[in-house]
């Protein structure tokens, strides 16, 4: 496939990318670094690409390989605080579609019960539920048998609804 054909389906990819980056590192600045990072090495190793028809999936695991790969050596460090921000600290725009319309469509009960999974876990559910991943692509994206992804499945559907449940026996929802 030619650099020009790779770029133009790979657009077409972008608001999954991005939403895939907001997950993983909770900041549209970051995910769109992640997301840019992802296009550029994507784009170095189209070659590797097998399946033209699975690439969403292929350019998932690639954002998840470049997102792994920028943590790794990654230390915690001290900030000094001036006026409540980090003297790093960039302030984004307060008013963000992506947010507002995670949270028109979940319900704090739903993010609550989301944020409480394992990462792999909420991670496989959120790539099938939500960008509609198969089993197989989710495998690709997380780098593991197509049986683990069920069982992940299966266990963060079960951890979800046994959240939900303790919520609602709290009298929360």
């Amino acid at each position: 496939m030619s650099a020009r054909a790779f770029i133009e389906r790979a657009l077409e990819h972008l608001p999954a990318l991005r939403r895939v980056g907001r997950r993983l590192t909770g900041s549209a600045a970051e995910a769109d670094d992640l997301v840019q990072e992802t296009v550029a090495r994507a784009l170095e190793c189209r070659g590797e690409l097998r399946d033209p028809e699975r690439l969403k999936g292929w350019l998932l695991a690639v954002q998840r390989t470049v997102f792994l790969n920028s943590r790794r050596g990654m230390r915690p460090r001290l900030e000094v605080l001036a006026g409540g921000l980090g003297k790093d600290a960039v302030c984004e725009p307060s008013v963000d579609l992506e947010s507002e319309l995670h949270a028109r469509t979940l319900s704090s009960a739903m993010r609550s019960a989301l944020d409480s999974l394992a990462p792999e876990w909420r991670d496989a559910l959120w790539l099938r539920e939500v960008e509609e991943l198969s089993y197989e692509e989710i495998a690709q994206v997380q780098g593991c048998p197509v049986g683990t992804v069920r069982s992940r499945l299966a266990r963060a559907r079960l951890a979800m609804f046994e959240f939900l449940e303790k919520e609602k026996a709290h009298g929360s929802l």
